[in-house]
């Protein structure tokens, strides 16, 4: 059976790739050029964090419909520390801070208070995308140091700084996942909750930090985004808690919990 459905995951997968290269051969050098594989593969690199955070909630059985919304604020935040002469280093630690409180709501409402996922992390999602316009009154917030900017425009081994940083992420996601019994217990509580908390494992802890860790990555996408587009806008972030949902369930995880594979997603 699984083998079945790792097929039919890299059929689908497979698929899409034949699309994409048929599309840009019908569209010739406009569009298969190294300028826009680099510009696909920095966009890509934003909702590959968001994916891997929402696989470890989907993993542990939950959904987090708020990363969009904790990217936007996240930057929001940064951005205007930044605007404001703050310290690069504090301003950005600041900014993942605050992802990670949000996080850390998002579990307590989840585990402690045994609120509804979809229903806690919408309230989430609405809050922030909310107080993301307030603060900012729908502008954008630029003018930020080039020393932040420089990271998120600078290059590395060929490749743009925002797409390794990613890349290094996801083996790191990769092999904490898999080799550390900590958020391998994150497949039991998905699997079953109950039976899980009656084996004397500590679902609560694990579900919250499941959680901050979805939030975690938002807000480095945040970070990765603002320092490469040298702004912050409360728009951003719009629709990537569906794109999240989508690679991570193509990539292996269930809706369900208990299942999910961060190489798949």
């Amino acid at each position: 059976m699984r083998l079945i459905k790792a097929n039919r995951n890299s059929s689908l997968l497979a698929l899409i790739a034949i699309i994409i290269v048929t599309m840009g051969l019908l569209k010739g050098t406009a569009f298969l050029n190294y300028s826009n594989f680099e510009a696909i593969l920095t966009g890509m690199s934003y909702d590959l964090l968001f994916a891997l955070g929402m696989t470890v909630v989907l993993i542990q059985g939950g959904i987090d419909l708020s990363v969009g919304s904790v990217m936007a604020f996240t930057g929001i935040v940064t951005t205007l520390l930044l605007q404001k002469g703050v310290a690069v280093p504090l301003a950005v630690a600041s900014g993942l801070t605050t992802s990670m409180a949000i996080g850390f709501v998002n579990g307590f409402l989840v585990s402690k208070l045994n609120v509804a996922p979809f229903v806690a992390t919408l309230g989430s999602m609405s809050i922030f995308r909310g107080m993301s316009y307030v603060m900012t009154s729908g502008y954008f917030v630029n003018k930020l140091p080039g020393a932040y900017v420089a990271f998120g425009r600078g290059r590395a081994l060929g490749l743009p700084n925002n797409v390794l940083l990613s890349i290094a992420i996801c083996i790191a996601f990769a092999v904490l996942v898999t080799r550390i019994k900590f958020f391998k217990q994150m497949f039991y509580i998905g699997s079953s909750s109950d039976a899980s908390f009656l084996s004397g494992l500590p679902t609560n802890v694990v579900t919250i930090f499941g959680y901050i860790i979805c939030s975690l990555t938002a807000g480095l996408a945040a970070i990765m985004m603002t320092s490469h587009l040298a702004m912050g806008h409360a728009s951003f972030g719009t629709g990537a808690e569906m794109r999240a949902i989508a690679a991570a369930v193509v990539g292996g995880a269930s809706l369900a919990g208990g299942k999910g594979n961060i190489l798949g997603t």
